[in-house]
This record gives C-alpha cells, sequence and structure tokens, in this order.
C-alpha cells in the first residue's frame, strides 16, 4: 500500500503547490495518475480484507456438485471482448467424460478468473493462450499456459507467499491475486503451481 500511496501524495502536493503555474494538460495529467493509484489502493486493501478472512476461516467453502468444463466455458465468454482486442489465439483441450468435482463454484469461478485475466495481460499482442483440462489420480486437473515473457525465479519463489515487510531482502512478489488463488485452492483440498514453461504455466488441481 506505501508506493501507491506515496505516489498520490506526491502528485496531489504538486497539483496543490503549483497549481497555478500547471497548463490544464498537466493538471489533468496528476489528477489522472492520482485517481488510477487510488483506486490501486482500493483493490489491495479488498484483496486484504478478502485475503484476512480466507485466512482466519470467516469464509468457507459452499459446496455443490458441477461439472468443471461447462463453469469454464462460462467464465471464457466474458473474455471475449478482451481476447478479440489483444488479437489472442486460445486453444482448449479438454478430457472427454470428466467427473463432475464438489466445490464452491464461485470461488472455483474467481480463480480461473483470476488466472485468466493475468494472462492476458501477459501476453502479447497476438499471442497464444492454452487450457487443459483432464483428470489423473482421483483428481481434475487444470494448466493454463501463455506465450508471455514468463516469470523470473526470483519472483516465483515467493509468487503464491503473502508480502512480508520483515523480510527486506525480498523483492515484491506481483501481488495478493495468486495468494487469494491459492488459499481458495486448498479450502477445497486442491492446490496450484507454476510449472517450466516458456511463458507463464499454471497448473492446478482439485479433488473429484
Amino acid at each position: 500500500l506505501r508506493t501507491p500511496l506515496m505516489s498520490i501524495q506526491g502528485y496531489l502536493e504538486t497539483f496543490s503547490v503549483k497549481a497555478n503555474s500547471l497548463t490544464d494538460a498537466e493538471r489533468s495529467r496528476y489528477l489522472q495518475i492520482a485517481l488510477t493509484q487510488s483506486e490501486k489502493v482500493g483493490m489491495l486493501a479488498q484483496q486484504l480484507f478478502e485475503l484476512a478472512r480466507l485466512e482466519h476461516g470467516v469464509v468457507t467453502p459452499q459446496c455443490e456438485r458441477f461439472s468443471l468444463p461447462d463453469l469454464v466455458q462460462d467464465v471464457l465468454q466474458k473474455f471475449e471482448l478482451p481476447f478479440d482486442n489483444a488479437q489472442l489465439q486460445f486453444a482448449v483441450d479438454i478430457q472427454p467424460g470428466l467427473p463432475m468435482i464438489d466445490a464452491d463454484m464461485s470461488m472455483i469461478e474467481r480463480v480461473l478468473t483470476n488466472l485468466i485475466d493475468n494472462a492476458i495481460r501477459h501476453t502479447p499482442l497476438g499471442g497464444n493462450i492454452t487450457l487443459r483440462i483432464w483428470s489423473e489420480d482421483q483428481k481434475v486437473m487444470l494448466e493454463l499456459e501463455d506465450s508471455g515473457p514468463g516469470i523470473s525465479y526470483e519472483l516465483s519463489q515467493t509468487l503464491f507467499e503473502r508480502p512480508s515487510i520483515i523480510d527486506t531482502n525480498r523483492r515484491d512478489n506481483g501481488g495478493l491475486g495468486l495468494v487469494i488463488v491459492r488459499r481458495m485452492l486448498q479450502l477445497h483440498r486442491g492446490d496450484i503451481v507454476l510449472k517450466k514453461a516458456p511463458g507463464a504455466c499454471f497448473q492446478l488441481f482439485v479433488p473429484q
């Protein structure tokens, strides 16, 4: 939270001190940056609140039987426009006859939405995203791979961990979205890992 808050304060202070000498374009730019950073603070605060609720057992899965491939198709419909705008090639490989899973549909939808949104944002124009679903050892597996730049080794080591101010040597782990995703899967006795690939490749599972 500290970085966007400092940015907001810096631009608003500059705006206040130099208000009379700034051009209309500069005023608009300073206010837009402050607004963007304030939206980021709001998002981070919401994620911190959600993560705290997940970690302390306030939220528990409301499980029901459903088809993961059917849910995937519903989620993909939300991203048709972003796919078209980024000219992305999206391939889906689903094993026939998959068993249903017993899970909280809203949580699994949140997991899928987060991962697909990340893949779109980190895949270059005209790139490829591939989603695979199959059954293995009483688990339904899902893998999402993109043709983006991938994730550095340093970042991958803390990708699913809550950031800490105690360890000053650690780099930014990329936010809280993946931390929330992993916690939701763990509440279902599932998990997620980052697989080695040219781009980013996330593999997750939930029990049947």
